[in-house]
């Protein structure tokens, strides 16, 4: 029954000491709600190739909201719409599951694979800026091709215990219970936010040192469709003040049928989130 949902054959990942770890090259995976998921020569969620080609290139750095979802098909995440409306470019989608904005900064720094880009789109949340440089080994997602005696014979549920020991924090119970008594750690969430915000103009500013066209586009919390959050206020500031004309308010996103969750984008929310980039591009004409 869990592999007919989809699971049992997860999407493999690799480390990496840069920017923490990234989607493995060469993969076609049949996941949630037969969801199909794509994963180029290049290591992007793309139908297309990104190498090899006389197009010019898109190129979108982001987080799960980004990715997509296993539970979206490939033709319907808003990286494929917008090069589906965009003939004259091929479109990569660099974003990974748990990518804080350092994660995004260090691999457009540092993977040469993706530095040919033409136009760079960071695709952010609010709590992309909180989470510094997150790693493979604090998440539940696997590392090479999943191997052991469970997992050949019931690759489906190992996949679901992996998942669901991360989520419900299975063995920290003890160790990692977050009871300091009657001390409370300090809270230095908005230090981590001016600096991710330091590190994401840095990048931008060599970016375009480069004559690459560079975007940033903030995606809300179903709850806070205008940013109205403090840490999601200074950020949407801070953005609107760097980047202007090249920084998308994702304020549009204002109805429950954009959402599956509380911050990822059912169909709904692609179709729109495309639609508005292609807008932005062709009032820059870009298109």
């Amino acid at each position: 029954m869990l592999r007919n949902v989809g699971l049992g054959d997860p999407v493999i990942y690799y480390s990496d000491s840069a920017f923490g770890y990234s989607l493995e090259p060469n993969q076609k995976l049949e996941r949630l709600r037969d969801s199909t998921v794509t994963i180029n020569e290049s290591g992007l969620r793309s139908l297309q190739t990104w190498e090899n080609t006389d197009k010019k290139k898109i190129l979108f750095l982001g987080d799960s909201v980004t990715y997509g979802g296993s539970y979206v098909t490939d033709e319907d995440i808003f990286s494929e719409l917008i090069c589906k409306d965009m003939l004259e470019y091929v479109c990569g989608n660099a974003g990974v599951n748990g990518y804080g904005v350092l994660n995004m900064v260090m691999r457009s720094r540092f993977d040469t694979v993706i530095d040919d880009a033409d136009i760079v789109v960071f695709t952010v949340v609010p709590g992309d800026f909180k989470r510094g440089l997150t790693t493979i080994k604090h998440l539940p997602y696997f590392v090479g091709k999943p191997s052991g005696i469970l997992t050949n014979l019931f690759p489906a549920v190992a996949e679901t215990i992996n998942f669901t020991s991360y989520k419900f924090h299975v063995g920290n119970s003890i160790s990692k219970s977050n009871d300091h008594g009657e001390w409370t750690p300090p809270d230095h969430s908005r230090e981590s936010v001016e600096f991710a915000l330091e590190m994401l103009n840095d990048e931008v500013n060599r970016l375009e040192s480069q004559n690459k066209q560079v975007f940033v586009f903030l995606s809300p919390q179903k709850n806070d469709p205008n940013f109205s959050e403090e840490i999601a206020s200074i950020i949407d500031s801070n953005l609107l003040l760097n980047y202007e004309k090249y920084y998308m308010r994702g304020d549009f996103l204002n109805q429950d049928e954009y959402f599956y969750d509380s911050v990822h984008y059912e169909t709904a929310g692609h179709s729109k989130v495309a639609s508005k980039i292609i807008e932005m591009f062709s009032e820059l004409n870009l298109k």
